[in-house]
């Protein structure tokens, strides 16, 4: 496994892992279809391509090789697994000091659980330092337990709280 920049080339990958990932982050304080969360999604993903470009971020594609007959390490092909997002400009909302922000990460569901988004997190983190951000942030879904999980074990910590109340 390994993770390198991606490019416009891995955005169907992305797009597609993107809509089948979204429901491990829709919080049941949200009372909705999941159908309309889904075209919500798909309309919203559509200009996600050029707002990374416009803005800098960085895409990383997490791959395994694919074992195939007959091919050395150079041909042999390569599938993606996952991906993150990184918007390394942002500025935090009430200090404004500069951050670096996550704004999507996917990992295959197959693949979860077998280090891919611990690898992507450690790139994007690599990248930071590389680049003199200093901090590094994210937003979780408070019921998503195995994203919680992997961010607190990874070293994140939980800064302020989003709170939401259902009005009849």
């Amino acid at each position: 496994m390994r993770v390198r920049q991606g490019d416009v080339r891995d955005w169907p990958f992305m797009y597609a892992l993107s809509k089948i990932g979204i429901i491990d982050s829709v919080s049941p304080w949200r009372k909705q279809p999941t159908e309309e969360t889904l075209n919500y999604r798909e309309a919203m993903l559509k200009g996600f391509w050029s707002w990374i470009q416009q803005t800098g971020s960085i895409v990383f594609i997490a791959e395994v090789q694919i074992e195939e007959e007959n091919s050395n390490l150079e041909t042999q092909r390569k599938q993606p697994i996952g991906y993150l997002v990184l918007h390394a400009s942002a500025r935090e909302e009430i200090t404004g000091l500069n951050q670096g922000w996550i704004m999507d990460l996917g990992v295959l569901a197959e693949w979860r659980g077998k280090g891919a988004g611990r690898l992507l997190l450690e790139t994007a983190e690599e990248y930071c330092r590389e680049h003199h951000v200093p901090y590094l942030g994210l937003a979780v879904t408070s019921h998503n337990v195995r994203a919680l999980h992997l961010y607190e074990k990874f070293g994140f910590a939980e800064e302020r709280k989003l709170m939401v109340k259902l009005l009849d």
